[in-house]
């Protein structure tokens, strides 16, 4: 088992690390959804998001977890999508962008007064006519998320360059609301989506969503260089759990504590606080969904970074084990305390000592993934032994 392996590749840290899913009872809704996958009794995608910091953003961590489940499972199509987004690789086929006058709200200190975003949280957002998004790429359903608010434009989408609207999309409205419509084609391959912007007017596109509607598994990234969990606490929550809600993820990934850690006033209480307000948050707008707090890699670059983690680590794990949500370590995957230093000298990790290399963002998702596999053919077995 790779996590394993690699974990017991340094002796630095002072216990023995684990590499495992814990808690794997929690993720029961998502297992089933797989099984069902498996045995052709779901005919549309199950669904993953993952939120996270610069390790989630770049989508190289999350880009190896989504091939390997889609491998097994079936390709449910890339999901949800910001085109033109500046911290994210290229998807594997699919091509996007946008015309030179949108620009992006959520990063950079461009911040919208409503804290409106999509789910990846960043908007795309022009004010002016003739500005152009699209995508394309091998998918049958699609959806645009949107906001509708005074002195909203008006909008034109077209698929294949035929438009997919009665008449069209005017944004401007008495108050500030999320929508989002959707299209379909009954030719499941590759089509191109295609927003338009008609009139001047404030425009805010928030997402877009290209799948499949078929058994496969879809697997959402919504990570934002240097963010921390508390990010997720400062967002419109009505329009949070308004697009939660229609996403209807099975699975809800948590990858944050990178950042945190190097925080003067970090500590567990405090951290232990907000972890269960963000779980609590989503659990109220999907209760369905599985939920698994992913613990960070280990991070060598401040003494004081260093010596917070394991408590990080800790603190992760007890709140998932309170709330009955699952639990894995990338940190002790690697191998615990000190593990950093031996990754940079074998090539799996950056000089910054933070992040990890291509190579070493595989091992980890591989590491993860395996475990992953592994919890769910033991819940199967136990579920077939079942009379």
């Amino acid at each position: 088992m790779i996590g394993l392996a690699l974990a017991q590749d340094t002796n630095s840290s002072k216990r023995a690390p684990r590499s495992a899913i814990e808690n794997p009872e929690a993720l029961a809704n998502f297992f089933a959804a797989l099984s069902q996958v498996s045995s052709g009794r779901k005919i549309e995608p199950v669904r993953v998001l993952h939120f996270g910091d610069s390790h989630v953003a770049a989508d190289v961590l999350t880009g190896e977890i989504r091939r390997n489940l889609q491998n097994q499972f079936g390709d449910g199509g890339p999901g949800y999508l910001v085109p033109a987004n500046p911290m994210s690789t290229k998807r594997r086929g699919v091509s996007s962008g946008a015309t030179s006058g949108w620009q992006i709200e959520g990063i950079g200190g461009r911040m919208e007064r409503d804290n409106i975003y999509g789910l990846a949280g960043i908007n795309l957002i022009t004010n002016q006519p003739n500005e152009r998004i699209w995508i394309e790429t091998a998918a049958n359903h699609f959806e645009v998320y949107f906001v509708r608010e005074p002195g909203g434009g008006t909008i034109d989408i077209t698929l294949d360059g035929a438009t997919v609207l009665d008449k069209p999309l005017t944004l401007n409205a008495h108050g500030t609301a999320t929508e989002y419509v959707s299209c379909d084609s009954p030719a499941d391959t590759i089509h191109r989506l295609e927003i338009r912007t008609l009139r001047p007017g404030k425009t805010r596109i928030l997402g877009i969503v290209a799948e499949r509607l078929a058994a496969g598994v879809s697997y959402d990234v919504a990570g934002i260089n240097g963010a921390r969990i508390s990010r997720l606490m400062t967002w419109n929550a009505s329009a949070f759990a308004a697009e939660l809600g229609q996403r209807k993820p099975d699975l809800i990934i948590l990858a944050y504590g990178t950042n945190e850690i190097g925080d003067g006033d970090w500590t567990p209480s405090s951290y232990r606080r907000l972890l269960k307000s963000v779980i609590q948050r989503i659990r109220s707008a999907v209760p369905q969904a599985s939920i698994l707090l992913f613990a960070p890699p280990d991070r060598g670059d401040l003494p004081l970074a260093a010596a917070r983690l394991p408590a990080l680590i800790e603190t992760e794990r007890a709140v998932a084990l309170e709330s009955g949500v699952a639990f894995w370590s990338a940190f002790d995957a690697m191998g615990g305390v000190g593990s950093m230093n031996n990754w940079v000298a074998r090539g799996w990790a950056q000089g910054d000592r933070v992040h990890l290399t291509r190579p070493g963002y595989d091992l980890i998702a591989d590491a993860f993934y395996r475990d992953l596999m592994r919890a769910f053919q033991q819940r199967t077995r136990v579920s077939e032994a079942r009379p």
